[in-house]
């Protein structure tokens, strides 16, 4: 790992997976916290890649744990950290600055197709009877990141069709490159909270320091991720 890498695992050191090209049609079950946080957490440098240090332009956090039942390269589990806006050039876009998920498979087409900076770890997500949820990450054994969640009332339908591209628009700067893409969801939602939750801040970033805004569980959704728009960064 380089001194100025988020990366637990550099380009480089990843092994030989089948590669799986966008687009991608996902499905799966996950949680999605609006959140807003301190500058101190927004700017560790721990949770940013260097391309995008000092170009945060501000906006809510957003954090995911995503269970997929389906993908372009089999089921995997995931826990994303959008910090909120970023400068590309002239352009202000979201940006995934810390993402873990539980296959390499997913790491590595993550990587060379939308340059999202992905790392693996073990996932134990434990979804209870009564809505009581708890999902747990971690890395050699070591948790660095648990929730617990309670879910419950109405299921509402939603879908991004109705949300303007410029709230949906992600990019990405990875291995020289810059990604520019606008995933696409949609399902049922219904409200939740966070029952509890902890954090290894040296590989996630500390939550417990911010304020959740909105929690909802999406007890089933379809997604898409599509073709980048690639350019050198």
């Amino acid at each position: 790992m380089t001194d100025d890498s988020i990366l637990l695992t550099e380009d480089a050191d990843l092994p030989t997976v089948p590669l799986a090209p966008a687009p991608w049609s996902l499905t799966g079950t996950g949680y999605i916290l609006l959140m807003k946080l301190p500058a101190a957490v927004l700017d560790d440098p721990r949770h940013t890649p260097a391309a995008l240090r000092g170009q945060r332009r501000g906006g809510l956090s957003m954090v995911m744990l995503v269970d997929y039942e389906s993908s372009a390269v089999g089921p995997y589990r995931e826990l994303l950290y959008i910090p909120g806006k970023f400068a590309f050039g002239a352009k202000v876009y979201q940006s995934i600055t810390r993402i873990y998920v539980s296959s390499l498979e997913s790491v590595v087409n993550g990587r060379i197709n939308w340059g999202i900076p992905k790392d693996r770890c073990d996932f134990d997500y434990q979804y209870g009877a009564d809505g009581h949820d708890r999902l747990e990450a971690s890395l050699n054994g070591q948790p660095f990141a648990r929730f617990a969640f309670k879910a419950g009332g109405w299921r509402l339908p939603f879908s991004t069709a109705i949300v303007p591209n410029a709230l949906l628009t992600l990019a990405q700067r990875h291995g020289g490159r810059q990604f520019v893409y606008v995933p696409s969801a949609s399902g049922r939602i219904q409200f939740a909270k966070v029952t509890d939750w902890s954090f290894d801040a040296a590989l996630f970033p500390d939550l417990a320091q911010g304020k959740v805004l909105a929690c909802v569980k999406v007890p089933r959704f379809a997604m898409g991720f599509p073709v980048s728009a690639v350019q050198p960064a």
